[in-house]
């Protein structure tokens, strides 16, 4: 759904908006496999957990990206909370490892993050974060700074069959960009989602299944009009 994804409440919620963990009833770990444009130098890995505890959602993730000669580094610790029946708040600490060649050596930071999410009605949800609110540098030793990025969101459900979402990003180097996507659920263990981006153009599609009743496999791929296909698998399974 062209990473529209501020509103949605599922263990994804780590990376995408950490008060929408809130809503989670079982301890669920989710792991991702990315490759960017089809080039292996720009593969991504994730891994996230979430564990829940009455009004409270705890969870931890790392995210990895790059190669041998520049590999980038982020894990992440959270914490969700319900402040009433239809708000929650997240909070977020993450460190950042950016380790380059031999030449250029390595540098950490660390950046917090916090996420709203707001349930008008059974069939409505807003949600919306901040990424690296203190705007952290990179070294200290450089004016360079990580990416500082505020995105918000609504989600929806237009029946048992069908939502829709829609989402406005901005990274305060770039335009502002706008995604809006769909999921549609024929049957019960299968769905359809796809989605469209702007800033750049892209388009999204795929497919996700879910077996005994707690795992889940999704597929799917973004097309850039000059770069190509950006292939993507991701894998969620429910403990308990």
């Amino acid at each position: 759904m062209s990473n529209a994804s501020v509103a949605l409440n599922d263990v994804w919620a780590h990376v995408n908006n950490p008060a929408a963990l809130v809503g989670l009833k079982k301890q669920s770990i989710g792991i991702s496999y990315q490759n960017r444009f089809g080039v292996k130098e720009m593969q991504s890995q994730g891994l996230v957990y979430a564990l829940p505890f009455k009004r409270m959602v705890f969870s931890v993730g790392s995210q990895w990206y790059g190669y041998q000669q520049f590999r980038s580094l982020k894990n992440g610790l959270g914490m969700a909370m319900a402040l009433s029946d239809k708000v929650s708040l997240g909070v977020q600490l993450n460190h950042h490892s950016i380790r380059f060649n031999e030449n250029y050596g390595a540098s950490s930071a660390l950046t917090g993050e916090v996420g709203l999410l707001v349930q008008f009605s059974e069939r409505i949800r807003f949600g919306c974060s901040v990424f690296n609110v203190g705007r952290s540098k990179i070294s200290s030793n450089s004016n360079e700074r990580l990416s500082t990025l505020l995105r918000m969101g609504l989600q929806y459900v237009i029946s048992d069959q069908l939502f829709v979402v829609s989402e406005l990003e901005k990274n305060v180097l770039n335009p502002l960009s706008f995604k809006c996507g769909a999921e549609y659920k024929p049957a019960r263990y299968i769905v359809f989602r796809g989605g469209f981006s702007t800033a750049p153009i892209s388009f999204s599609f795929g497919v996700g299944t879910t077996f005994k009743n707690r795992f889940q496999l999704n597929l799917g791929t973004a097309y850039h009009q000059v770069l190509g296909w950006s292939p993507h698998l991701s894998f969620q399974v429910d403990l308990n």
